[in-house]
């Protein structure tokens, strides 16, 4: 598992630690590690010392019931940075490592990003199949992640899950919490928005998330019924020379993983707003060109009192962006659907910003930003 320490990682572990002994890669230390696990601390991006890690561990490599690769770069400032480049030559490292010393059904999952889809309006969905638009760094280097996946010519079979904005009990979603401290806040943003505050995101708890990982493991692991099932209709499809598949490599599969419904902008602020002053307060949508000065000048502020912010300029012209996913592969295929619901969950999560204000910022914090 790559990115092993993340948060997907960390509850992917925990709940798999009974059934798996992960070999577990992170630049960062592994703390919680369970019995029988192995660790390496190295980033994947350099590639000559993630092929000596590799390579020094031929009784792993040569058993391996799977990869799930979650390393990823990200930060919100969108600029240029070597991180994500980093990440995806890891990646294509990974591929030929793989084809070279896993066997041939270890199955390969990585994790993408509901970012690197074009947005859509309301009323309408994303399928597994919608087109990638990469409109910043972060969605850039994941639809680019999305194309080495897509293009391997590795025997072993890949999945990816293209994930929603995954949060927990304790919200640990930079974005929301960040709007949610600023409807706590008494500061003027609160009673503005530069987009339609009836857009908004679709969400999928971690513990969904955990169960989506575990389900592709079960059913496209080796002897799994799904990959029998879909090698059996690569193979069919191959003999009859389709165009639908490529004549090299083994079964590519995606599958979006969150929840059916957004949460809009505006029921997250009026929630929010309603925790912390009692009541609702009126958002008032601005043109995003006056809401854009607004940012620089604010933005100036911050770094003449060194007090980074993280709205930036830059990300007032995707405030009104709309993803709502179509799960009907999933549901068919897969079998999974989401157990949890943003809509459900979100006054718990208020509770908690209000009540337990020290463990809720203190958490929160220690999320990439």
């Amino acid at each position: 598992m790559t990115g092993a320490g993340g948060l997907i990682g960390r509850h992917l572990r925990f709940s798999l630690n009974d059934q798996f002994r992960f070999w577990c890669i992170d630049k960062r230390p592994v703390n919680d590690m369970y019995i029988g696990d192995v660790v390496d601390v190295l980033d994947i991006g350099s590639l000559a010392t993630f092929t000596d890690a590799w390579e020094s561990h031929p009784e792993i490599t040569a058993n391996l019931h799977a990869v799930i690769h979650l390393a990823a770069y990200y930060d919100f400032s969108n600029e240029p940075n070597p991180g994500y480049q980093r990440v995806n030559d890891g990646l294509e490292r990974l591929l030929m490592l793989m084809s070279k010393d896993a066997p041939g059904d270890c199955l390969m999952i990585s994790a993408g990003s509901m970012a690197a889809l074009a947005p859509v309006l309301p009323g309408q969905r994303q399928s597994e199949t919608s087109p990638r638009a990469g409109l910043w760094e972060y969605p850039h280097s994941k639809v680019q992640a999305e194309r080495l996946l897509d293009q391997s010519t590795i025997r072993q079979p890949i999945v990816q899950l293209i994930l929603a904005a995954v949060y927990t009990d304790w919200c640990e979603l930079v974005p929301l919490y960040n709007w949610i401290e600023i409807c706590a806040s008494d500061g003027l943003e609160k009673y503005f928005y530069p987009g339609p505050p009836t857009r908004g995101l679709t969400y999928c708890h971690i513990e969904d998330v955990v169960r989506a990982f575990a389900v592709t493991i079960e059913k496209f692991g080796p002897g799994g019924e799904l990959v029998l099932q879909a090698e059996a209709d690569l193979a069919a499809k191959r003999a009859k020379k389709s165009v639908e598949v490529s004549m090299e490599g083994g079964v590519r599969e995606k599958f979006l993983i969150g929840q059916p419904q957004p949460m809009t902008y505006r029921e997250i602020h009026a929630r929010a707003c309603t925790a912390f002053r009692g009541k609702a307060i009126t958002l008032m949508q601005l043109p995003p060109e006056l809401v854009t000065i607004g940012a620089w000048v604010m933005e100036l502020v911050a770094r003449i009192r060194k007090k980074p912010r993280f709205i930036k300029p830059w990300m007032i012209k995707f405030a009104g962006e709309h993803f709502s996913f179509d799960l009907t592969s999933v549901r068919t295929r897969l079998g999974w659907v989401p157990k949890k619901s943003i809509q459900q969950d979100f006054n718990a999560i208020l509770i908690r910003a209000v009540r337990e204000r020290a463990n809720w910022l203190k958490i929160n914090s220690l999320r990439p930003r």
